[in-house]
């Protein structure tokens, strides 16, 4: 009885291996004749002509209106460079309020896009300058501590075109 169930087992374990290794068939192919194939050009309709919709959200396009700025773009050029001669090991965008704080993980609720670049050291991390963002007035501002006020930044209008389509 032992012998028999033995057998099985192992015949029942080589049709098993047996059916998990089989060669798929090769086809013969004629190597001798070569087949020119042309393929169609699809044709252009509407649809192929309508630019996809952005799939950034309110606050991707806020900070893209931040850090395409020509005056962010002057604080940060060779800023990296700067920081490392002095000890430093980078610069970081702070993300401090935003009207969706809790989806995009802001800091603090704000009626506008706020954000503030530091420098990083390791004992220390300087304040180099804070922007806001106001979707109301469609505005970028910084802030300037001497007067204690917002001051407008100039920044790519044509992003207005997008935070528009993401916020609605």
């Amino acid at each position: 009885m032992k012998i028999i169930r033995f057998h099985s087992l192992a015949l029942a374990g080589l049709l098993f291996t047996a059916s998990c290794t089989q060669q798929p068939k090769k086809e013969k192919f004629n190597n001798d004749t070569l087949v020119k194939a042309e393929v169609a050009q699809p044709k252009t309709r509407k649809l192929d002509t309508v630019k996809p919709v952005s799939t950034k959200t309110c606050s991707q396009i806020a900070y893209l209106i931040l850090t395409t700025s020509p005056r962010y773009q002057s604080l940060t050029n060779g800023l990296k460079e700067r920081i490392i001669k002095n000890g430093g090991t980078s610069f970081y965008i702070s993300y401090e309020g935003s009207p969706y704080s809790k989806i995009d993980s802001a800091t603090n609720y704000s009626e506008t896009y706020d954000y503030s670049i530091h420098e990083n050291y390791p004992d220390h991390a300087p304040l180099i300058a804070s922007f806001t963002f106001d979707p109301a007035k469609k505005q970028l501002f910084e802030y300037n501590v001497a007067q204690d006020s917002l001051m407008p930044a100039a920044f790519d209008k044509t992003l207005l075109v997008d935070l528009a389509r993401a916020c609605e």
